[in-house]
């Protein structure tokens, strides 16, 4: 009975641990590793963005987004923390990620687990098509699946910061 038990929390938390996508691996097409990555400088990479900043087929998260949920990232009560954004906030909110003056150039390490909230992107079909990791107390970064050129490196500029805490706070209060 206990190993059961033991059993049915280890899944339970291992899956926790892939669903807020701590564990995950990003796949980058040939032809945006080609554009914006292969055999570039970082000041060669700086200006493939800029070339595609606003560029359609790079706006996050790609495809045209019927719901978006802010998340906790916190351990296996991520998804019971969800918030569902109103409609003005998600317009609002891919406006932002989409901006590139709420980004910088500048690239911090950090993980993934560090988030504070995860966004989740989703189609009419309730598909997940996008998401984004949000470290915002001492970090200031970003990391988004689909990349998107428009986000720079990930690291918010001072304005990106004022924005997003100001957009996230206006969700939280809803």
């Amino acid at each position: 009975m206990l190993i059961g038990i033991l059993l049915i929390v280890g899944l339970i938390s291992i899956w926790d641990l892939f669903d807020r996508g701590l564990f995950y691996s990003r796949h980058i097409s040939t032809d945006e590793l080609n554009e914006f990555y292969m055999y570039k400088t970082w000041e060669q990479q700086e200006k493939a963005f800029e070339k595609n900043f606003g560029v359609e087929k790079y706006k996050f998260p790609r495809k045209k987004v019927s719901e978006i949920k802010l998340f906790k990232n916190t351990f296996l009560t991520s998804r019971i923390t969800s918030k569902t954004i109103s409609n003005l906030n998600k317009s609002e909110l891919i406006s932002f990620f989409n901006n590139p003056i709420n980004f910088h150039w500048s690239e911090t390490t950090w993980s993934l687990d560090e988030s504070e909230y995860i966004l989740r992107f989703y189609d009419d079909k309730d598909n997940e098509i996008g998401k984004i990791w949000l470290c915002l107390e001492g970090c200031g970064m970003t990391e988004s699946i689909p990349f998107s050129p428009n986000m720079k490196y990930g690291g918010l500029s001072k304005t990106g910061m004022e924005n997003i805490n100001r957009i996230i706070n206006k969700v939280l209060a809803e």
